[in-house]
């Protein structure tokens, strides 16, 4: 799975968001605050990557377990799904 590749992060006024570039592959015409966790998930999903992949790389980010991981990592997911912006 990835992100569209019509989207970008870009730091401004010290929050990262999730910018779309164009309406062509997306009818999501906003843009998206992300938290650390959130910008993490994101600069992974830039390029393609897996589910248990990301719950790793969470898990060793935040020194966790990857099951303390997984259930918020699921509905972030869900939440980039449902913006269309999300390739799975």
């Amino acid at each position: 799975m990835r992100l569209i590749e019509d989207h970008i992060l870009r730091r401004v006024h010290g929050n990262v968001v999730l910018v779309p570039l164009s309406d062509n592959e997306t009818d999501f015409k906003g843009m998206i605050v992300l938290n650390h966790s959130g910008e993490f998930v994101c600069r992974m999903l830039q390029q393609d990557t897996n589910r248990e992949r990301l719950i790793e790389g969470l898990a060793l980010e935040y020194e966790m377990k990857p099951e303390q991981v997984a259930a918020d990592l699921d509905a972030f997911l869900s939440e980039l799904d449902a913006c269309h912006i999300l390739i799975r």
